[in-house]
């Protein structure tokens, strides 16, 4: 027993565990230090524009300093171009093998160049950038811990990328199936056993650390809301239908403007462009000030009920266009943050009208918003089971579930119905096309036998993570030459392997990694 046990915990559950907790625990501290820097740096933009308010005169100055930090962070992306826009996609794209990145820079760069952004106010959030940092950690971890083992990368990356979700969120539920449902859109034993180890020690050590230093883990902060009576369920389909939409508009005007700003403008120098949206930020930021940052600050403020409805709409519509223009030109920075104050400002504005209808009562403001909230991260991810559980985890929504399921799956209905593309797989197919713009595709179709002490023997095809589109036709089991599905690969299997590639020899080299 003993003997036929061995392989499969030595090949499989050890590497899985010790990997996955080293990157998980290295992502926590590095996250943990990434919050505290970026939470002072906010306050010290929030501190600068509150005095130029004050002080009319200093405008200028602070326009100009825009356009100078605007420059520094084009030169810092110049070096580190996958530390460009949204964290998460950019992550995603690194997990699914369909871009390359190098981990140091990651590190070094990614973190500096955000707090640029946090510097200046650009609407995006935190959470990408950690994410991403999770990403690097994993792979630096596969890098310093187990060079020989390259077909590790992807795995611990996912566990790394998970961490790093989880502890920018506080929902360590939440960021395990981010992994399963956003990243690799599969479930598999490996990939749960390498997300939930790592968000376990990270959130360990972020907890610890957040204990040692008087500071929440959270990311909210919310008192649970009154349940929604069954007689006011409806608002859920509302909202449903609401965020469903407004998230295909959303994805729909990205991709004018990514249009406009890589082809009509592709002219333009990028330290021009870069420069162009931190301008743009700091005269906004000036003018109205919940447009500025994340939207976290915002999210709390409406569920106080501290904002109208008109006034929402208008700053709705300028952190769209903000949001959108940053991210197409490649400023560093998280969509999530962003996405749920996209939620809760139409959230408020429905909660609002009905409210002022008597169509539900008042006490009810805030549920309608946190409804709101999920529904449309929903609708925008495509990833509804992490909506709903991270609507529990971080937003306090268990008494609401019910309502929360119902709007959510409205929204997803909804957009999937309008057969447009999840924001995030735009953000991502427009990296991938930037990075292969050069390249011509090939296809590599042929046969690859399992050699001895190869990463895939013991493991069944499920828990493969191949290169990108490749196809696994068949296996031969070795030595009858019949074709078989199920159970583990063992040395000697014959696999007929399709793919289509823009590296060739890249794919070649993972395939070797895998396969031996």
């Amino acid at each position: 027993m003993k003997n036929k046990h061995f392989p499969y915990i030595n090949n499989i559950i050890l590497p899985c565990v010790l990997f996955s907790s080293i990157a998980g625990a290295l992502t926590g501290g590095v996250i943990f230090a990434f919050k505290l820097m970026a939470s002072r740096i906010i306050d010290l933009s929030a501190t600068v524009y509150d005095y130029v308010r004050g002080h009319a005169h200093m405008l200028p100055y602070l326009l100009l300093g825009c356009v100078i930090i605007g420059l520094i962070s084009a030169l810092l992306l110049s070096l580190s171009k996958n530390s460009r826009g949204g964290g998460i996609p950019t992550s995603v794209a690194i997990l699914r093998g369909l871009i390359s990145f190098h981990w140091v820079n990651s590190l070094i760069l990614l973190p500096i160049s955000a707090m640029l952004t946090y510097l200046v106010g650009v609407p995006l959030g935190n959470e990408g950038p950690s994410v991403q940092m999770g990403t690097a950690v994993g792979k630096g971890t596969v890098k310093l811990f187990s060079k020989k083992h390259a077909a590790w990368n992807r795995y611990i990356m996912t566990g790394g990328a998970s961490a790093g979700f989880a502890t920018a969120t506080g929902a360590p539920v939440s960021g395990i199936f981010f992994a399963l449902e956003e990243a690799h859109r599969r479930f598999s034993p490996m990939l749960i056993m390498v997300a939930s180890t790592s968000v376990i020690s990270g959130s360990l050590v972020m907890n610890a650390l957040c204990s040692h230093f008087g500071i929440s883990p959270r990311l909210f902060h919310f008192t649970p809301f009154p349940p929604l009576p069954a007689k006011s369920i409806w608002i859920s389909v509302v909202l449903g239908i609401a965020c469903g939409c407004l998230a295909g508009f959303f994805t729909y005007l990205y991709k004018k403007v990514n249009v406009l700003v890589t082809q009509r403008l592709k002219k333009v120098p990028f330290a021009v462009k870069m420069a162009t949206v931190f301008l743009a930020t700091g005269i906004v930021g000036f003018a109205i000030s919940d447009c500025l940052g994340s939207g976290h600050s915002l999210i709390e403020w409406i569920i106080e009920g501290n904002r109208s409805w008109y006034a929402l709409l208008l700053v709705l519509a300028i952190r769209l266009l903000l949001l959108i223009l940053a991210n197409n030109v490649g400023v560093t920075g998280g969509l999530f943050i962003p996405t749920l104050a996209f939620g809760a400002i139409i959230g408020s504005i429905v909660s609002n009208i009905t409210v002022t209808l008597g169509l539900i009562p008042q006490e009810y403001y805030a549920t309608v918003i946190i409804i709101a909230i999920v529904s449309f991260l929903s609708a925008f991810v495509r990833t509804p089971i992490t909506a709903i559980i991270f609507s529990v985890e971080a937003l306090g929504a268990y008494e609401n579930i019910l309502p929360v399921i119902i709007a959510v799956i409205i929204s997803y209905i909804i957009v999937e119905a309008l057969a447009i593309e999840c924001f995030y797989e735009t953000v991502i197919h427009a990296k991938v096309k930037e990075e292969n713009r050069d390249r011509e595709s090939s296809v590599l179709d042929d046969y690859f036998t399992v050699q001895e002490d190869s990463f895939i023997v013991g493991k069944e095809l499920r828990d493969i993570l191949w290169p990108p589109s490749c196809i696994v036709l068949s296996v031969e089991r070795a030595g009858s030459g019949k074709s078989h599905s199920d159970g583990p690969i063992m040395v000697g299997d014959r696999l007929h392997i399709h793919a289509t590639t823009y590296n060739e020899k890249r794919t070649l080299f993972d395939l070797k990694t895998i396969l031996g």
